[in-house]
């Protein structure tokens, strides 16, 4: 009852403050609260075939009793979300309320509007007649052109809330289950708050240099591929003394792009768990809780579960395997394409990508004399974090040489 009288007053003060985009948005995170999971007899447990794409965790959902989809698992996402993909933008023929959705970026907001499919299943979970919202993502700032669309939508709380969720990506591992998660005997188990946007947080101790440490909330974002966001007002306004290295990057969302320093904190502690030299996004923001977010580059360094029937994130250690960030020493963000190749959706500033005359928008054919078509993006993040010598090929271009280097005080402790 206290739920719903406060997502009233949401409602009536969004209203007062934003009209009707903000409200709709409050009906779409609503949409599917009566929605029932439809388990098959004996199964409470679904292994789900896993498809990880630069670290975030993905898997193929079926809409309408026969059309595969690929969808992302984002714990970050309010509600579930359809794209405009070849198969996505067929389903969409129902046409409800319009929605504006403002994601990730400093550019545009997305414009949307809710929808509806007949049924979509989850392994063999049934759920009927699932509102959604259709996002013509490939318009929007997200994308540069429309083959980096490969992914045809976004699972929601609204629909994650029926399960626990194990993400095994060591062992290319996703299961969910029916039933509460039972502790292992080196698990680390933390208490989740669900905010009244759907967002999840756990408790953290961030430290930012050798005498200041802070305890606060942050939230467990699978949708996110980076280890660590922090606003970067806190910092700022607290007079934190913050480490002197550190390369200026950007990232990708609904609201397109932002521009942002990256870090290396000393250390991030969850629970009984002490990750040294965290690589940390520090995003520009007018308010310090803005962007207290750790992404699954962090999370698949583990075990990690998100129990929504006990409300508790799970971290289970591998056996012989210690924490450590992974860096862009290239300098180069790149992404898949429908035919296989990576494009360069971003060029970090004074790094070896751009010294070597690489530019946003070319779409690299060959890194060291092997096909980008055989690569994946988690292939290009592995070659990317260590030293090494490269020789890439650009379509419609020539070939560049350039050699990467650790970078004192940011990649190298």
């Amino acid at each position: 009852m206290l739920y719903k009288i406060l997502i009233t007053l949401l409602v009536s003060l969004s209203f007062l403050l934003s009209g009707c985009s903000v409200v709709n948005s409050v009906r779409m995170m609503r949409a599917n609260d009566d929605i029932k999971a439809i388990w098959p007899e004996g199964k409470p447990v679904q292994q789900l075939e896993a498809i990880y794409i630069g670290e975030k965790p993905y898997i193929r959902v079926t809409a309408n009793d026969n059309e595969k989809l690929l969808f992302l698992i984002d714990t970050g996402a309010s509600f579930t979300a359809l794209f405009d993909t070849k198969k996505g933008k067929p389903l969409a023929r129902e046409k409800g309320f319009d929605l504006t959705i403002a994601g990730w970026g400093d550019e545009e907001d997305t414009y949307a509007y809710q929808s509806s499919l007949k049924s979509l299943k989850i392994g063999d979970v049934d759920f009927n007649d699932v509102k959604v919202a259709f996002i013509s993502l490939s318009t929007t700032k997200y994308y540069m052109r429309t083959d980096e669309s490969i992914f045809d939508g976004v699972l929601g709380h609204d629909l994650l809330r029926h399960f626990s969720w194990t993400f095994d990506k060591a062992n290319s591992q996703i299961n969910a289950s029916a039933t509460p998660y039972q502790l292992a005997g080196n698990d680390t188990a933390l208490p989740f708050d669900v905010s009244l946007l759907s967002k999840l947080s756990i408790p953290a101790k961030i430290r930012f240099n050798d005498t200041v440490e802070v305890e606060r909330d942050i939230l467990i974002d699978t949708g996110s591929r980076h280890y660590m966001k922090l606003s970067a007002a806190y910092p700022d306004n607290q007079k934190i003394s913050m480490p002197t290295q550190h390369i200026n990057a950007a990232d990708f969302g609904l609201s397109g792009m932002t521009k942002h320093k990256r870090v290396t904190l000393p250390a991030l502690t969850l629970g009984n768990i002490e990750l040294n030299h965290v690589k940390t996004n520090l995003i520009p923001s007018d308010d310090e809780d803005d962007w207290w977010v750790i992404g699954s580059a962090m999370m698949n360094q583990f075990v990690t579960i998100v129990d929504y029937h006990s409300n508790t994130f799970v971290i289970r250690p591998y056996d012989n395997a210690n924490f450590h960030s992974r860096y862009n020493l290239a300098g180069l963000d790149l992404r898949k394409l429908q035919n296989g190749n990576l494009l360069v959706k971003y060029v970090f500033p004074n790094l070896p990508g751009e010294k070597a005359g690489i530019e946003v928008g070319d779409v690299i054919t060959l890194i060291n004399n092997q096909e980008t078509m055989t690569l994946s993006e988690d292939d290009w993040i592995a070659l990317n974090a260590r030293p090494k010598q490269f020789d890439m090929c650009i379509e419609k271009k020539s070939c560049v040489k350039f050699k990467t280097t650790n970078i004192n005080g940011y990649s190298n402790h």
